[in-house]
């Protein structure tokens, strides 16, 4: 019998026991990325897909607008029509903030119904007595624009009466750049010398001047989205 600090021989492993292998560990997983083309979140949406009715629902943020003038094209494809006159479509207070330093981007497909003599501007939003941007037809140039108040990149494609058109507006605010995109192309880009607070409504379907209501949209209007960040080429050309 051994006793204690004896050398006797180890115990043996009972038979059909098997050795433990150490557990090795699992690398780590590497971190998922969105794709450069993915879709980023608006933070609000207005299909403008309604059947009757003054309201035009902000399926993202709940900013709902209030439709005045306005004629609905219902169903799958539907938009808002715009006499180019009084039609407009008032949200429940502002979208997006763009002031200096602010990011921010917009898009709506849009419709000329009639080549207007006037500014017409499809999605805007309120500063004090003019609008903080503006996604619109510039009469000056005969193209489509993305503007602030004395300052506009313009498209070098000629707006067509009659055809559905893909505007986005990006204004990058650390890099004081505004870009307009036409179907999913990048036709301008300018610097952005008067960033515009705009603390008022997004309007849909006009802007405003010295105060009061202006540049009425003679056409149809739909999908508009708004963007609280710059959206890249591959995200514009998602939207298309």
């Amino acid at each position: 019998m051994s006793g204690p600090g004896s050398s006797g021989p180890p115990p043996t492993r009972p038979a059909g026991a098997r050795r433990r292998a150490a557990a090795t560990p699992c690398p780590p997983r590497p971190p998922r990325r969105a794709p450069p083309g993915g879709r980023p979140k608006p933070v609000g949406a207005w299909p403008l897909d309604e059947a009757s009715g003054s309201i035009a629902r902000d399926t993202v943020g709940g900013r709902n607008g209030t439709a005045t003038g306005v004629r609905w094209r219902a169903g799958k494809g539907g938009a808002a029509e715009f006499d180019g006159t009084g039609s407009q479509i008032v949200t429940r207070g502002p979208a997006l903030k763009t002031g200096p330093g602010r990011s921010f981007s917009v898009s709506a497909w849009v419709l000329l119904t009639a080549k207007p003599g006037f500014f017409a501007t499809a999605v805007s939003q309120d500063a004090t007595k003019v609008s903080g941007f503006y996604l619109q037809y510039s009469v000056e140039e005969n193209r489509w624009a993305f503007a602030r108040p004395g300052v506009r990149a313009v498209s070098y494609t000629t707006p067509a009466v009659g055809t559905w058109t893909h505007l986005v507006g990006v204004c990058d605010g650390p890099g004081r750049k505004m870009r307009l995109y036409v179907d999913g192309v990048q036709e301008a880009a300018v610097d952005d010398t008067n960033p515009t607070i705009s603390t008022g409504a997004l309007m849909i379907g006009r802007a405003s001047h010295l105060g009061q209501a202006s540049d009425f949209f003679p056409g149809a209007i739909r999908d508009v989205r708004a963007f609280q960040r710059p959206l890249t080429t591959p995200q514009i050309k998602n939207l298309t």
